[in-house]
């Protein structure tokens, strides 16, 4: 790999560089990371595994992403030869024909593929150069010629996300309701493996894909017109962007307060940010930027989203990035109350978070690793896996 220059001095750990990575620690156990790779090699061993095991093809992006970079980082074989079974060529065939996993699933796929891809690397390996061709030809598609709207009544017919991305940061208008305009997963996963696909087109010294570049330049853009920063504290994409979805209706403001994205789906910035930083490295400024927001995440995990309290040594987790704990995705009109005030939390123990590499979410997470059985005893979810959420927690 390539030895990146260190990252300016904007907190007080060096991030993002290929010398300095997020996990450390080679002395973990994994036993149970072990475990569920296993069970996914076998779900996506066959297109009849995985018909019974659909949600697999979401649920694994999100899960294994992590653990990826942990043995990656630290060089853990075990880990490492695992990876190697479970993600193929036919692998990607097999999600792309099953009909049961939806688009985003498969977007969240790509995107996790691309960065074992990544930190695998492509040169030498016909069967990784493959799937680097591949993915390469679906996120390709997906930003120049696939109907991109993600709602029926914006403004005008968007074909590629590129399309939509550009319309939105021209500031023109897209409809009635605030959120026609609203950046989704939908582009932001597209986006994000677009920039894991340049990195390692750069790490193979390949021919740079313009398409690519522009994917980059665009997710900067998109960071720099609607990103708004609030007393050097805090960041906001497109505040108040979600007012008018049925999904925040019931969100309790306070005066001058926006309505803003809810903390899980907000996890993966983490990622996001690690990418963007890796790729501009050589631009001071906008590397600087990306630092900050980066820092400003931090510190908005550990003041308006995870709240200690030292008495009992115990984290509460807000629902919302700006530290609001209302209710999300209630079905008002349906009666649905959806996910109570504090129970918006198990994605801090899917561990993106961690991505940030701060001292101060180290801390959180240590804190959380002493708690463990507590926030264990919170979540049927956590509890179902309970040693796995564990090992998680535990990765530094």
């Amino acid at each position: 790999m390539p030895i990146f220059k260190p990252a300016p001095a904007i907190q007080n750990k060096l991030i993002f560089t290929s010398d300095n990575p997020t996990f450390t620690n080679k002395n973990l156990s994994v036993k149970e990371i072990s475990k569920m790779l296993d069970f996914y090699t076998d779900v996506f061993s066959s297109e009849t595994q995985l018909s019974k095991w659909y949600s697999s093809v979401y649920d694994s992006s999100a899960l294994l992403y992590v653990p990826m970079q942990y043995a990656y980082d630290t060089q853990n074989n075990e880990l490492i030869n695992k990876f190697q079974k479970l993600f193929t060529y036919n692998t990607l065939l097999i999600v792309k024909k099953n009909s049961q996993a939806d688009d985003l699933a498969k977007r969240t796929f790509y995107f996790t593929v691309s960065e074992y891809l990544r930190r695998s690397g492509i040169k030498g390996n016909a069967e990784n150069t493959k799937m680097y061709d591949f993915i390469k030809s679906e996120v390709l598609y997906y930003w120049n010629k696939n109907p991109a709207n993600i709602w029926d009544a914006e403004s005008k017919k968007f074909y590629g996300v590129k399309q939509r991305i550009d319309y939105i940061l021209s500031g023109n208008f897209n409809g009635n309701l605030s959120y026609y305009r609203a950046i989704t997963d939908f582009e932001l996963y597209v986006m994000g493996t677009g920039v894991s696909l340049l990195l390692i087109e750069k790490e193979a010294k390949q021919t740079i894909t313009p398409d690519l570049v522009s994917i980059k330049d665009r997710f900067y853009q998109v960071l720099k017109k609607e990103v708004s920063i609030k007393d050097n504290k805090a960041w906001y994409l497109q505040p108040n962007i979600w007012r008018d979805h049925p999904d925040f209706q019931d969100v309790a403001l306070e005066k001058s307060q926006s309505v803003n994205w809810d903390a899980s789906h907000f996890s993966r910035m983490s990622a996001y940010l690690h990418l963007l930083k890796l790729n501009f490295q050589d631009d001071k400024i906008k590397y600087s930027y990306l630092g900050k927001l980066t820092t400003l995440l931090s510190n908005q995990l550990i003041t308006n989203i995870a709240v200690y309290d030292s008495r009992s040594s115990i984290y509460t987790f807000n629902n919302y990035i700006d530290g609001n704990n209302s209710s999300f995705r209630s079905d008002i009109k349906d009666g649905k109350k959806g996910i109570q005030p504090s129970q918006n939390f198990e994605h801090i123990f899917i561990g993106w978070w961690k991505m940030l590499n701060t001292k101060e979410v180290d801390t959180m997470y240590e804190r959380i690793e002493n708690k463990f059985p507590y926030y264990a005893e919170q979540s049927a979810y956590i509890t179902h896996d309970k040693g796995f959420f564990q090992e998680i927690v535990n990765l530094k």
